[in-house]
């Protein structure tokens, strides 16, 4: 499988900030993360350490996208990338072909924007993990009293007049 790098003059920074001149539905931080994202993946791939430019397929780069942004933000992570602009699997795709186009990222001649279709939703992603867990269905729920069954036989009778259950005192 060959590999297309058409690597940019530019920094990253730059590339990023020439990129926002015609494109401003991502923020920095969105390119940013998307690309720390990058680097764990090859880290967590063990591709790292290699010689040659390493490649990461859409679904390896998203499962490291989900991983660090869990990592990093937590309950919050959804909140943070939507802040962003990120809030598609298909958006995050659409980053990392934007740093490509800049020369930013390399790609093999088999990679294309539909491999970061949706591997996921961001609910499944950043919300579902945080919700509570349900009740195992043989737990019941606590028992309530009915509102006749909250007094006491003792103070039911007390209340129509009867001595029942009390000691009565003699002269």
């Amino acid at each position: 499988m060959a590999h297309y790098f058409h690597v940019s003059q530019l920094s990253f920074d730059a590339a990023v900030k020439k990129i926002r001149l015609t494109e401003t539905r991502f923020s920095l931080p969105a390119y940013e993360f998307v690309r720390r994202s990058l680097d764990h993946a090859l880290q967590r791939l063990g591709r790292n350490e290699q010689k040659k430019p390493a490649h990461v397929r859409g679904e390896e780069l998203l499962e490291s996208f989900r991983a660090l942004a869990l990592q990093e933000f937590g309950p919050m992570a959804k909140t943070v990338l939507n802040d962003w602009g990120i809030s598609t699997c298909t958006e995050v795709g659409e980053v990392v072909f934007q740093l490509v186009q800049h020369g930013i990222l390399g790609k093999s001649e088999t990679d294309k924007i539909d491999d970061f279709q949706e591997i996921y939703t961001f609910q499944e992603a950043f919300e579902i993990p945080f919700l509570p867990k349900a009740m195992p269905t043989k737990c019941q729920p606590p028992f309530r009293r009915s509102a006749s069954a909250k007094q006491s036989p003792r103070r039911r009778n007390r209340k129509s007049g009867s001595q029942t259950g009390s000691s009565k005192l003699s002269d």
